[in-house]
């Protein structure tokens, strides 16, 4: 089985847009997370998705779903107070319906409707393979890493080695639900706090695979990436419209 968990429970403090949290924004008249949901359910990779939810937003989620007929969506639950509580909800739901240590989970962010189906293919090869994979996309500007207002040369970092995680991340089921058993040991004073999956797992001591993206997967979290993105749909329809 192939399952993707969609992290769509958060609130979008950055987007001052009044309260409405950002995945529900809409954009040519559909939410921004129907976008996302669609990606995977025309995925014929993706055999199962659970979506994890701002409390506030269960009973709209699932009129989506049914709107917009996200069949694939088994599983529509209430998120954590963060980013690693929601996704360690997700996994629990596929623990709790059988999930096997062989399947592999895609998780991705339901603010990033434009990941391409090559992506998606490509992190479930590779995970397949190798247990994990992470998107990756090539940084275009140099790169500085300081703890202060000061540089050295030392600290400028070579832009073709340097890259932003974005997502998904992908895993074997039973590799990532071990390394969030693990992380629970791990002391909370911890220099580097584990922001999402991908370190989780790296903090076990393995590698990453790194998969590049070269598309415009861009994650919508300011008022900028709004208008970005529905530049690109725009782009994208009048394209379809005359055949491009």
């Amino acid at each position: 089985m192939n399952y993707a968990i969609i992290l769509a429970a958060g609130v979008g403090q950055r987007m001052r847009n009044g309260g409405m949290p950002k995945q529900f924004l809409k954009l040519m008249g559909k939410p921004i997370v129907v976008y996302t949901l669609e990606k995977f359910e025309e995925n014929e990779e993706i055999d199962s998705i659970v979506i994890v939810c701002h409390s506030g937003y269960i009973d709209y989620m699932k009129k989506l779903v049914n709107i917009y007929q996200i069949s694939k969506a088994k599983y529509v639950i209430v998120g954590g107070n963060d980013r690693q509580s929601s996704l360690k909800r997700g996994l629990d739901v596929i623990s709790d319906n059988k999930g096997k240590p062989d399947d592999i989970v895609v998780i991705h962010d339901g603010v990033r409707p434009l990941v391409s189906e090559t992506t998606i293919h490509e992190n479930i090869r590779v995970a397949r393979e190798s247990g994990c994979a992470v998107t990756v996309h090539s940084v275009t500007e140099s790169v500085v890493i300081t703890d202060s207002e000061k540089a050295r040369i030392d600290d400028f970092k070579k832009r073709a080695d340097t890259y932003s995680l974005t997502s998904p991340q992908t895993f074997r089921f039973g590799e990532i639900v071990e390394a969030y058993e693990r992380a629970e040991n791990y002391d909370s004073q911890d220099e580097m706090p584990l922001l999402d999956a991908a370190m989780v797992y790296a903090k076990t001591g393995k590698e990453l695979q790194l998969v590049r993206e070269l598309d415009n997967n861009i994650k919508v979290t300011t008022p900028d990436d709004y208008y970005f993105l529905k530049t690109i749909l725009e782009l994208e329809e009048t394209k379809y419209i005359f055949g491009l």
